[in-house]
């Protein structure tokens, strides 16, 4: 039986409710509490039913840390016409215009300016992700196809998704898939992950001749892999709905 999970809320001491997401996990092997900062929620997670009580005690407990973690989060910044989110790293303003053409950059514009059209406004968010993941496989397409050819392998597929804890993975067969998400950030930042994801087709591990692959495909990998570290919470919050 697998991970199962619902909306729960704790009592704080001062009488007030915070909600959080409940999870019933049987490969858990203790009651535990944690920041998803990829939904913007905290997490109790319990081994059984029988001891949900119990971590929803100890999530109550430290209701004091989860307010504070979850204040550190960034702002949500949902998809709206007027909004200004980051595509490339570069900043640009979110447009809504009646009709039916594909979406489209408008050039020579400072910030940029993404033309998204739809007769419904209520579709625009969808639209923007949709569009915006199609540019993330594009990139992530060129940039993993390069980097094969440097390191003589074959990527069996390639896949982007809407991913919670990796931004990237690379599976036993050469079968890819990495975070759409990664089209809010900087190019290098992006060519590090295919680089990375690729280098594994030839080492699944992270060894000393792991990284050298990844620094004879992305001389800037310490400044992409810093970059995610410190910004990651940050694209995660774009597109997200408050």
């Amino acid at each position: 039986m697998g991970t199962t999970t619902r909306p729960a809320e704790i009592q704080l001491r001062d009488g007030r409710r915070l909600k959080l997401k409940l999870a019933v996990n049987p490969r858990a092997r203790r009651v535990s509490v944690r920041i998803d900062a990829a939904r913007g929620e905290a997490v109790a997670t319990a081994p059984s039913e029988r001891q949900v009580k119990r971590a929803l005690n100890f999530a109550a407990e430290r209701a004091g840390w989860i307010e504070a973690e979850l204040a550190r989060l960034p702002t949500t910044q949902p998809f709206a016409p007027g909004a200004i989110v980051p595509i490339r790293g570069a900043p640009h303003l979110l447009i809504l215009e009646n009709g039916r053409r594909a979406p489209r950059f408008e050039l020579g514009a400072w910030p940029g300016r993404l033309i998204v059209q739809t007769s419904d406004p209520a579709l625009f968010p969808a639209r923007v992700k949709r569009f915006l993941a199609a540019q993330a496989r594009a990139d992530l397409t060129a940039r993993v196809d390069a980097h094969a050819q440097t390191l003589g392998v074959r990527a069996k597929s390639i896949q982007v998704k809407e991913t919670r804890s990796r931004w990237g993975s690379c599976a036993e067969d050469g079968a890819l898939a990495f975070s759409w998400r990664l089209i809010f950030a900087p190019a290098f930042v992006l060519d590090y992950l295919a680089a990375h994801e690729t280098a594994h087709i030839r080492e699944m591990n992270h060894s000393r001749r792991f990284w050298a692959l990844v620094a004879k495909c992305a001389p800037r990998w310490r400044e992409g892999r810093a970059w995610l570290h410190e910004h990651g919470a940050t694209l995660h919050a774009i597109g997200r709905e408050a």
